[in-house]
């Protein structure tokens, strides 16, 4: 159960026996006081900064309860340390509960932020990664920053770019689909047309740029200008990266074409075995086409533009394969909410554009999708990991 789920399940006395058996953890911190003010404005700042998470003040970090001698006066303290210690001011729920021994333990939960960042008096600012904290690296702030404005990252300006970089060919065919109709036809200018759409934007000095979103998928040298926007593609021999290579492939250009570059790799490296029953024929392929297209849209849809040097990853390997996507999930996704939860995407320009393109039935649809199409596949759901910068999917073999 991820900590929003938790949050909305009263808190009792088995609540708490139970989440201390379950030891600290993404969602839980364990305290015997709150003597360290500046140590315990981290940890409060730490889970804001991330999904949110809860403090139980008289625990050890063994899990042994040694409860608190002034349940109100430690109350008083987190309130004051979540006032004056953190930036901007936190506003958690506390709540005392005694064990069946008679002892307290304040159990602080910590929403997660809802605007810029929290940081501590001194500018330090803290993420919870598993079960500890730690500070930010810039690239993370800078991410925290991103997450918290109005404006997505796919809408970011790129410098050293205008529109004469844009793919009128490109735009044009994209322009056709949509509107049914040439773009040399149509009724409102190009420029405010790109502006509308989001593919050109205003810099800080007020020229106008090509977007994250306009370059990635009408841009003419994306490559030149964003080097990690690409997909890295081997066919490794045997079951472990490190193995002979067989084959490899770096899919560039513009999403689209990596999107198509991508599935041909898979599809020329991977098994097609034929049935045949009576009169009739049927091919059957190692991973169901649909589910490995579902696998790489997602990958170059939600994964986090703003890591530099930090391209897709596919891998194909005799039992399996994987694809790796820089960044973590997208807004309230998480791992516990992956196969049934719909948000709003990270780069909703992209999203929107390759959703109009047909690569993307229904915005929110696709991880459902893909596990569907692998159970009935092979009888084997993808598996789904998460680590400190990177998505990981898994797909078997059937």
């Amino acid at each position: 159960m991820g900590f929003n789920e938790w949050l909305r399940t009263a808190m009792n006395k088995s609540d708490l026996y139970a989440r201390i058996a379950g030891g600290e953890d993404s969602f839980t911190e364990f305290k015997r006081d709150v003597s360290q003010r500046s140590d315990f404005a981290s940890e409060m700042i730490a889970f804001a900064n991330m999904e949110g998470g809860s403090i139980l003040i008289g625990v050890d970090d063994d899990g042994g309860i040694v409860g608190v001698a002034e349940p109100q006066r430690v109350e008083e303290a987190v309130v004051n340390i979540a006032r004056h210690n953190c930036v901007p001011p936190l506003n958690p729920t506390i709540e005392p509960i005694q064990d069946d021994e008679g002892n307290t333990v304040i159990v602080v939960e910590v929403p997660r932020r809802m605007h810029a960042p929290h940081e501590n008096n001194s500018g330090q600012c803290y993420i919870r990664v598993g079960s500890t904290k730690r500070l930010c690296t810039p690239q993370e702030r800078a991410r925290l920053l991103q997450a918290a404005s109005p404006m997505h990252i796919d809408e970011i300006p790129i410098d050293r770019t205008s529109q004469a970089d844009l793919d009128l060919d490109a735009f044009g065919v994209y322009y056709q689909r949509i509107y049914e109709q040439p773009l040399d036809e149509a009724d409102v200018p190009l420029t405010p047309m790109l502006e509308n759409m989001r593919f050109l934007v205003t810099d800080f000095r007020g020229e106008s740029r090509l977007s994250l979103a306009g370059l990635v998928l009408f841009g003419q040298r994306s490559q030149d200008l964003l080097t990690h926007a690409y997909i890295s593609a081997v066919r490794w021999e045997g079951m472990e990266a490190g193995e002979m290579i067989i084959d490899r492939q770096d899919m560039t250009g513009r999403l689209p074409q990596q999107i198509e570059q991508a599935e041909a790799f898979v599809l020329r490296n991977t098994r097609l075995s034929t049935k045949i029953e009576g009169a009739r024929q049927e091919d059957r392929r190692e991973y169901p086409r649909a589910a490995v297209r579902e696998a790489v849209v997602n990958a170059v849809m939600h994964r986090d533009y703003g890591l530099d040097g930090a391209q897709i990853l596919l891998y194909i390997f005799d039992d399996r394969l994987e694809i790796r996507s820089p960044g973590t999930l997208p807004n309230s996704v998480t791992l516990d909410n992956i196969r049934t939860h719909y948000s709003k995407p990270r780069n909703d320009t992209i999203a929107r554009v390759l959703l109009n393109l047909g690569y993307v039935n229904r915005l929110g649809s696709g991880v459902p999708r893909m596990i569907r199409l692998m159970r009935e596949h092979s009888g084997r759901e993808p598996d789904f990991e998460l680590g400190s910068a990177q998505f990981l999917v898994r797909l078997w073999s059937g």
